[in-house]
């Protein structure tokens, strides 16, 4: 196993701040079931690898997506509601209230300060090893969400998604085969592409590394109880030994 490896899970947490509990728009109901359509449900526990680092985001994604790009200019599910503070739901109704006082305290209090641990992580890294893997974990509904601006209606059991500048080759050969050898339907960017590094390698250090893997939640999850179902354990561990053995 690579030991220069960083596990990066920014969506798998249901917590939401007691504080902004009063911008939802949504009965208590309703949150419940949009988080459940919106949360990458157990990544933090699929992807946790022992001997692996990993940097895994503590609040929701409907508080803060520190996926997106700063810049709301630059993000383009900015237009569909989903910039890093989030304003419509998964099929486009109206989730919270936001202003731009809130946006600043967001970027402030979330979103910077993870970027911030997010680029301390990959740099310590870089000075232990002279490089940087990233693997950016995620997971995807198995119909395709009123949101979803990319992608096709058929979903793959694994998505590889790749970076033109980040993702050499051989990394998105190695996962796309080893997920393949072990019976899974494997697409490369689709229905999700790309993936992340810090700012601060942006497009600028090829040392800097990056994948992202999405997994189909019908491989280990119901759906609409959010509960786990008999294939978890065989995903965990096939997860786990692609990663050991990359």
């Amino acid at each position: 196993m690579k030991n220069n490896i960083l596990l990066h899970i920014p969506h798998s947490s249901f917590f939401i701040p007691k504080e902004y509990g009063n911008l939802f728009l949504l009965s208590e109901k309703e949150l419940k079931e949009e988080l459940l359509k919106m949360t990458d449900s157990y990544t933090d526990i699929l992807f946790n690898i022992k001997g692996v680092s990993k940097l895994v985001f503590p609040v929701s994604r409907l508080i803060c997506d520190v996926e997106r790009f700063r810049d709301e200019k630059s993000e383009e599910m900015a237009k569909s509601g989903m910039w890093v503070c989030y304003t419509k739901t998964s099929d486009m109704r109206q989730l919270k209230k936001v202003d731009n006082k809130h946006k600043k305290e967001i970027l402030k209090k979330y979103y910077d300060a993870h970027h911030k641990l997010f680029e301390n992580s990959v740099k310590n890294i870089m000075k232990k090893y002279n490089s940087c893997i990233i693997i950016d974990a995620h997971s995807f509904s198995d119909n395709k969400l009123p949101y979803e601006i990319h992608g096709t209606s058929k979903r793959p059991d694994i998505c590889i998604g790749a970076d033109n500048f980040h993702t050499p080759s051989e990394i998105t050969e190695y996962f796309y085969e080893e997920f393949s050898k072990k019976g899974y339907k494997v697409w490369i960017n689709n229905p999700f592409k790309g993936a992340i590094a810090p700012l601060k390698y942006y497009c600028k250090n090829k040392k800097v590394k990056s994948v992202m893997i999405e997994i189909n939640r019908t491989l280990y999850m119901n759906e609409k109880t959010g509960g786990k179902i008999t294939g978890f354990c065989r995903l965990k561990n096939d997860i786990e030994n692609i990663i050991k053995n990359f």
